[in-house]
Order: C-alpha cells, then structure tokens, then sequence
C-alpha cells in the first residue's frame, strides 16, 4: 500500500476518484498478485464497516423515520392524484347529466309545441246553435247535435279539424296554411272561403255546400275527387262511395247558422229539404201539395220541428203530423 495513496483509496471507496486517480489503482493492482490480495481484504473491511454503520440502532430507526416519511408523502401523492381524477369523473359525470336534462328538456318543449292540446266542442240535440272561433280567427258554427274537434294552436303548415253533424265554416284566409276538413269519409281543403258541411255518421248521405270562395273535395287518402263552385252542392253515398255535384241555393242550406231558414223564391220542396238536413228527420209530402209554389220568407230555427212545421201552417194551407220521431207527414188542407 506504500506506492498508492490512502487519500486516493478513501476517494474511490466513497466514489469520488477521478480518471487520473482510477488510472494508477489499475496501475497499482497489475503491479503484482500481493497488490491484488491486499486491494481484495481493503474492499471486505470497507463492506464490513458499512454493513456494521447500517446496522446501527441509531441509524435503522432514522432509516425507518425517513422511510415512513417518504410513504407518508407518497400516500398524499396518490390521495391527491384520486382527488383530481374523482373531481374530473364527477366534472364529467355533471356534463353528461345536464346533457342528458338538456335533452329532456328540448324532447318536452319540442314535443309541447308539436303537438298542441286537442280542444272539442259538441252541440246537443236540443240545444242551440253554438259558435266557435279557432285560433287562425276562423269562425265556426255548429247546429244541433254536432261535434268539432280542432287543435288550441294550428301548425305551421296547415289547418286541420275533424267534424260531426251539420257545421258552417267562415274560413280566415292564408295561402301558406291550407285548411282541411275531415268527416268520416271525405276531407275538404280549402284556403279561405265560406262553406257547410253536412256530415251526420248515422245518415246515409253527407255533404258539402259551397257558399263562396272555391273547395276541394279528397278522399281519405287525401286524393282529389273534385272541386266546388259557388251554388254547388257535394253529396256522396257513404255505403258506395258514389257522389254527385247538385246546383242548389247555398245561401238557403247555410242560413241556418244565423239562427234563420232565409228563403226568396224557393219552392216548398226545396224548404222541406233544407228542414230535413237541419233536423234530421224525413218530410213526407202528400200529392195534394204544391210542391213548386215559390216563396218568399223567413222561418227562425230556433223552433223544433213541431214548432217550425205551426209557423208553416199559419201561412200555407197544410196541415203536418208528426209520425214518428223522425217522420214528418204534410198534408193539404
């Protein structure tokens, strides 16, 4: 050990030699086999000292402080880690349910405003003529025993009511919202005009009258029959589905929803029809009656049908009776 530095040894054992220094240990160990045995018990006795220093009382507990504490940091570590990944799942977790309420939010407005309340309105069989406005300010009139049904707020690309019964319309006019009409059998599409229906589901028979403006008439697949003019008269069989266009006096069908039967002119047979349509009974006319007298006049429908048929008789020579419930037979006097 003469020829090597024990300045140099304690340099290397603690790690801290330079290039130069490892150079002459090399050196000094190819020197000779002592060299080597000597350089094998230094390195034995280094370990034994560190293995006694490590061993230490002393030294193991503040081994283990510095162990628990570096634990202890690392546990907080984690804890803060899980904190931050838990605060960005519920992050999340809050997104994806205000997404969800979002949604449902807009499901219940959008399904709101697409399909409005249904409102419908019914006439009784004695009661009288009701009127009612829709929301485009179109004006309908129902007579005895008539149904409506129609939506609180019309669509944004049509009008659309089902109806029962005898019903008047006065259509608001808009070219972008057609307005449609359903019965049992037929539809009728309109854009603004003045009309009645007729469209009683126990009658054999239905129709439409046209007062003014112009009408379609589709089927139930929406498919075009015809079309109406002013003074024309729909009348379809509902048992074979056969239909004819008739020239009548509109105005006379459609005074019933002024609460008049209006007549200048018309003969007695077309006064005993429009009584049938509007109380729903069949006049019976005996052969005596001069069925083509024209007349001039006005009756109130505020009347039943007893009630019409005793004004009748105060300016015609006849005489009715009441057969049946349905059933009126006119006589001459």
């Amino acid at each position: 050990m003469n020829s090597l530095d024990d300045k140099t040894v304690e340099k290397y054992l603690a790690g801290e030699c330079s290039e130069a220094e490892m150079e002459q240990i090399l050196q000094w160990l190819r020197a000779s086999e002592d060299n080597r045995k000597e350089w094998l018990k230094l390195r034995m006795v280094s370990a034994r000292s560190s293995y006694l220093h490590f061993s230490d009382p002393k030294h193991i507990a503040r081994s283990y402080k510095k162990l628990q504490k570096e634990k202890f940091a690392h546990t907080l570590l984690e804890e803060k880690i899980a904190r931050k990944i838990t605060m960005r799942i519920l992050r999340y977790a809050a997104s994806i349910l205000l997404l969800i309420g979002l949604s449902y939010a807009s499901y219940q407005y959008v399904t709101y405003h697409s399909q409005p309340k249904m409102l419908v309105v019914a006439v009784g069989g004695n009661e009288q003529t009701k009127q009612v406005m829709l929301d485009d300010s179109s004006r309908v009139w129902l007579s005895a025993g008539s149904r409506i049904e129609y939506p609180e707020r019309f669509g944004t690309k049509e009008r659309t009511v089902s109806v029962e019964g005898k019903v008047y319309f006065e259509v608001a006019h808009d070219a972008e919202r057609p307005f449609f009409v359903k019965t049992d059998v037929y539809t009728v599409k309109v854009l603004g005009t003045s009309f009645e229906v007729n469209a009683s589901k126990y009658s054999q028979t239905s129709d439409v009258t046209l007062v003014e403006g112009n009408v379609e008439i589709l089927d139930q697949n929406r498919v075009r029959l015809c079309s109406l003019q002013p003074g024309q008269q729909f009348e379809i069989n509902k048992l074979n589905h056969r239909f004819v266009l008739n020239r009548v006096n509109a105005e006379m069908y459609a005074s019933w929803h002024g609460g008049n039967l209006e007549f200048d002119g018309l003969t007695f047979a077309e006064i005993a029809k429009a009584l049938e349509r509007h109380y729903g009974v069949t006049i019976i006319l005996d052969e005596g009656i001069a069925k083509d007298k024209k007349l001039v006049g006005s009756l109130s429908f505020k009347k039943d049908i007893s009630g019409m048929m005793r004004a009748i008789e105060l300016v015609l020579p006849i005489k009715y009776r009441v057969q049946t419930a349905t059933i009126v037979h006119i006589q001459s006097k």
